[in-house]
């Protein structure tokens, strides 16, 4: 294969799940239309699985419950949460509309405020993973590309902006280390932090690595993909198997994307195995979905919790001296053994 080839190797992978998909945009567009647009781009680029971002604005959460119905084969409905009005019980009826999971954003105080525990105490009870947006907001223009005292721009933004405007919206309130307090509090609370933290990327693997339940999409376009590479995160930083993927972007883009990742990955030498456990294999599993399903969901290690409430498990043994204590701090930093698949 040509040098040139290899930096944008468009054959698509045998599968992919792609975590990071909003419903299609446009209020004016009918619902079925978008659908079946997205359905055939994602058969294009064997896009087994998606999970399909509802939103708190519009109508969206209902568009993408039909979506959902009408192919459940492809479809993991996520419900755009709105945290300061939701309610457990609104989270229990979109479950029983068969949500798997909540979207996550625009929050009016900090992720982890204790206000919004009870929501995450109900998703966690119901099994549904919560996807949360990471790191700076976008605000519906992108600044590097044009300028800001352009009339036009100034046009096109201006929706966003008086929606935003006099709530107190925050990218501040969706630190990634906020996740933190939420994975310890609700341990068996999937969760998916997008972006990789974009611009955090520290935190993001840190908490990955000592959190069960904490993983991240590697949404984000160029600027999450450049950081990977550059500081080669796969691997001394971060598992392959804490990590998704998730496009986020047009449908005509996600090929692209696809192809970028495909890029990185031999850039980095990962194995077939690494790959596919990233773009399909993490997510089906944090999803219990295909040949994981009833495997790897978190309803499937209750035996294990029961065991420990029961006090039938033996508690792992305690450090009696420093030298101790010194010995289990060495076996943690230890490189942790990628499993295959």
């Amino acid at each position: 294969m040509a040098a040139t080839d290899r930096e944008r190797d468009h054959t698509a992978p045998a599968r992919v799940f792609d975590t990071h998909v909003h419903f299609p945009w446009g209020e004016d567009r009918d619902p079925a239309a978008a659908t079946a647009e997205l359905v055939a781009r994602c058969r294009e680029l064997n896009i087994v699985r998606v999970a399909l971002l509802g939103s708190r604005w519009g109508d969206y959460n209902d568009r993408l419950a039909g979506a959902v119905q009408g192919h459940p084969d492809l479809f993991v409905g996520l419900y755009g949460v709105e945290l300061e009005t939701d309610t457990p019980e609104t989270i229990r009826a979109a479950h029983a509309r068969g949500f798997r999971g909540l979207k996550v954003i625009h929050a009016l105080a900090a992720y982890d405020d204790r206000a919004y525990w009870p929501l995450y105490a109900e998703a966690e009870a119901l099994g549904m993973v919560c996807l949360f947006h990471t790191g700076v907001v976008g605000g519906g223009v992108d600044f590097r590309d044009v300028d800001p005292f352009d009339p036009e721009v100034v046009r096109r933004t201006r929706g966003w902006e008086r929606r935003a405007a006099g709530q107190g919206f925050s990218s501040a309130h969706m630190d990634p280390i906020r996740l933190d307090t939420i994975a310890f509090t609700f341990p068996r609370l999937r969760i998916i932090g997008a972006h990789l933290g974009v611009g955090q990327e520290d935190y993001a693997c840190h908490i990955a690595r000592w959190r069960r339940n904490v993983f991240w999409d590697v949404s984000g376009g160029e600027l999450v993909r450049r950081r990977v590479f550059e500081r080669r995160l796969i691997g001394p930083e971060i598992a392959p198997f804490k990590l998704v993927f998730g496009s986020d972007c047009g449908l005509e883009k996600m090929g692209a994307e696809i192809a970028d990742w495909q890029a990185v990955f031999e850039l980095l030498r990962l194995t077939q195995a690494e790959r596919d456990r990233i773009l399909y294999g993490t997510a089906a599993r944090i999803f219990g979905v295909d040949e994981f399903a009833g495997v790897t969901d978190e309803a499937a290690y209750d035996a294990v919790w029961r065991d420990e409430e029961d006090g039938t498990s033996s508690p792992p043994p305690q450090p009696e001296n420093a030298d101790e204590l010194d010995a289990l701090a060495d076996q943690a930093d230890q490189p942790a053994v990628t499993p295959a698949g």
